[in-house]
């Protein structure tokens, strides 16, 4: 996802996009996601500083810990990042700098990219543990059927 720092106006500005898990870096095959990810951001713009806070809402295709149903489970994710212009006699690049200097992410002063703060906001709220719901009963260590369902054959004796 980039933003255009060349229309971007000094001050605060609001902005809402879509975007598709790939296109931020979260593979389809790792990551299944039920329709687009809808990201809003407020970015506040002082010079060539910018502080950008921003939410994510998302249903990611999950299966549920206990009972290995499928689900779609809604995800809202908030996150914050302090971006800061490239110093004009830096030999190395935004993105090297990123990893050098934690906590702030560096722009070339044309383009501002946040996929990876997209990406990274969506994997870490993902859940260590997903669940269908609060009182899913998992399946019958024995047996393995659904308790969801029914009693087991092991509860009816069979």
């Amino acid at each position: 996802m980039q933003i255009d720092l060349r229309t971007l106006a000094e001050g605060e500005t609001r902005m809402e996009l879509d975007a598709t898990g790939p296109s931020v870096g979260l593979p389809a095959d790792v990551h299944a996601l039920d329709g687009p990810l809808h990201v809003a951001l407020i970015l506040d713009r002082r010079g060539e500083e910018i502080w950008v806070r921003g939410s994510v809402q998302v249903v990611v295709l999950q299966q549920c810990s206990r009972c290995l149903a499928d689900f779609g489970q809604p995800l809202e994710l908030e996150f914050q990042v302090f971006c800061a212009k490239v110093r004009p006699h830096s030999t190395i690049g935004p993105s090297q700098l990123d990893e050098e200097d934690g906590g702030v992410h560096f722009h070339d002063g044309r383009v501002l990219t946040l996929d990876e703060e997209i990406r990274e906001a969506v994997i870490l709220g993902l859940p260590m543990r997903p669940v269908c719901k609060e009182s899913c009963l998992g399946l019958c260590p024995h047996c393995g059927e659904d308790r969801n369902l029914g009693p087991c054959r092991c509860e009816r004796g069979l």
